[in-house]
């Protein structure tokens, strides 16, 4: 087999002078709204980028704008939901060569540690599993915004993206025969981005009333 590369920095989050988070709804204990989140990669065949995504991610994203440090990052991923738009591929990607989704149905994420890296941005520490390999990274994460949701009462939706490159292999994710044929990468981008939802501590719902 071939030796992995040194697995890929991070993406580093933009610096940016410390300032004071703005107030907003409670986030704590704020979980994935699967309709409104999506985890894309991209990764490169031959010479040119090529795109795909996971389907089913679960998890919670709890990061309090004034106290970050006190927040929860968890991500779980179905792994046999990936999807690049081509059938015989996914079919691939789900065999023991890459992704072995029979024996690994998931790829989890739990965060250990997190700070502020500046207004609306965290850096969030923690383990990524992926197979049969469990590795830290550091995740840079930008904080959207906060609201009471519209639609639903007494909920706060906050927004996030998060984005990070890593060395499949490292993870076991094929052999690196394709590597060294140079027909595909090992550098995999990661983006998650979307919606949080969670109920607001003290809020009381109307009272329904009749027509």
């Amino acid at each position: 087999p071939a030796q992995a590369d040194a697995p890929a920095a991070p993406a580093k989050a933009e610096a940016k002078p410390e300032t004071k988070p703005e107030a907003g709804p409670a986030v704590d204990g704020a979980t994935l709204d699967p309709a409104h989140t999506s985890t894309t990669f991209w990764i490169r065949h031959i010479v040119a980028p090529v795109a795909g995504r996971f389907d089913a991610v679960s998890g919670v994203v709890a990061i309090p704008p004034r106290k970050p440090a006190d927040g929860r990052v968890a991500f779980s991923v179905k792994t046999d939901s990936v999807d690049t738009g081509i059938a015989a591929r996914d079919k691939h990607l789900r065999t023991a060569e890459f992704l072995d989704t029979a024996a690994y149905p998931e790829m989890r994420f739990e965060s250990s540690r997190i700070v502020s890296a500046g207004t609306r941005l965290a850096r969030v520490t923690g383990k990524l599993t992926i197979k049969d390999v469990t590795r830290e990274v550091t995740i840079p994460v930008r904080l959207l915004g906060i609201r009471p949701h519209p639609m639903m009462p007494c909920v706060d939706v906050a927004g996030f993206e998060a984005q990070l490159s890593i060395n499949r292999l490292d993870y076991h994710v094929g052999t690196g025969k394709y590597f060294k044929m140079g027909a595909v990468g090992d550098v995999v981008d990661i983006r998650i981005a979307g919606e949080t939802l969670a109920a607001r501590p003290g809020c009381v719902k109307p009272a329904k009333t009749g027509e």
